[in-house]
């Protein structure tokens, strides 16, 4: 059995501009430092056997703030929005909305389907040993394993999903009040 702690990000510009970030590597913002640093009381008394982050900034740089030094994954990643990376949300279609917000349909143009993030995610998550898994990385990924136990949902910043694998069960939510 696996636990996985995932934890999104904290805020970047982009995300405040509501711009689609995936694959770009946006830095986080004064907001984001500080709900990155609010991460390390909530998660100082828990033991983890690894500590993973994806490879764009944003991520392991909430993992270094929370306390951690991450060992650094492109397969993390967030989604790769192709051609409407940087896009802000408000000027897609209001279908590419809905496609996104459903999840299991959505393929951005020139980037990735969410099912390919699922698939890339999972094979990530089955190649680790059993054990006790924090994992920062994004909104996208999350939703993915999120969609497998039918528990799809926005992801605030710096939130942390405590879940199950291969069980694909949420266990409990942690979110800063």
């Amino acid at each position: 059995m696996k636990t996985l702690f995932l934890v999104r990000h904290g805020e970047n510009i982009w995300n405040r501009e509501h711009r689609l970030g995936g694959w770009t590597d946006v830095p986080l913002t004064p907001l984001g430092r500080v709900q990155a640093a609010g991460l390390r009381p909530q998660l100082a008394a828990e033991r983890f056997d690894a500590v993973w982050a994806s490879d764009l900034v944003r991520a392991w740089k909430t993992a270094e703030l929370a306390g951690f030094a991450p060992e650094k994954a492109a397969d993390l990643r967030e989604i790769n929005f192709g051609l409407i990376e940087g896009r802000r949300w408000e000027s897609l279609d209001p279908a590419m909305q809905e496609a996104m917000l459903g999840f299991e349909r959505f393929r951005a143009p020139g980037g990735e389907a969410t099912l390919e993030v699922l698939e890339r995610v999972s094979a990530f998550v089955d190649t680790l040993p059993a054990g006790r898994h924090l994992i920062f990385s994004h909104a996208g990924v999350m939703r993915a394993l999120l969609w497998l136990s039918g528990d799809l949902q926005i992801i605030p910043h710096t939130t942390v999903f405590v879940y199950e694998w291969p069980a694909r069960r949420l266990v409990e939510v942690w979110r800063e009040d």
